[in-house]
């Protein structure tokens, strides 16, 4: 079996026009203490999951990122975004972007990340 590396990945998402060279994405979710007065150990419940990620990037001169407040407000369903591991290997679902931020250098490429949630369930697809 031969492991995934980090050049076979890539990320396709809706919004934004942002080339991306990489992502993360992290699941999880709260789990309550519910231990009752007669309990001896504790008790834990886990809590629904939350699927979160953040992705990193170019912007290109071609394609207006629409970063704009009133694009971003208006989009508050979310955007179709698949995350590949590599091909057959991937995470689809509809993100909601939380954070934007650019950054650019005198000696260094426009850069941008964004960090989103998934809205809904994801289907992951692994072959």
């Amino acid at each position: 079996m031969a492991r995934i590396v980090g050049n076979d990945g890539s990320v396709t998402f809706a919004a934004h026009n942002i080339v991306a060279s990489s992502w993360t994405m992290t699941i999880s979710r709260v789990v309550s203490d519910v231990t009752a007065f007669d309990d001896t150990v504790r008790s834990k419940v886990g809590g629904i999951p939350e699927i979160t990620g953040s992705l990193t990037g170019f912007l290109e001169d071609d394609a207006d990122p629409d970063f704009t407040g009133a694009v971003l407000n208006n989009n508050y369903e979310g955007s179709a975004i698949t995350l590949t591991a590599k091909s057959g290997n991937t995470w689809t679902g509809t993100a909601i972007v939380s954070n934007i931020s650019v950054s650019t250098s005198k000696t260094g490429d426009c850069t941008v990340s964004l960090d989103f949630a998934f809205a809904g369930d994801v289907s992951e697809s692994w072959s």
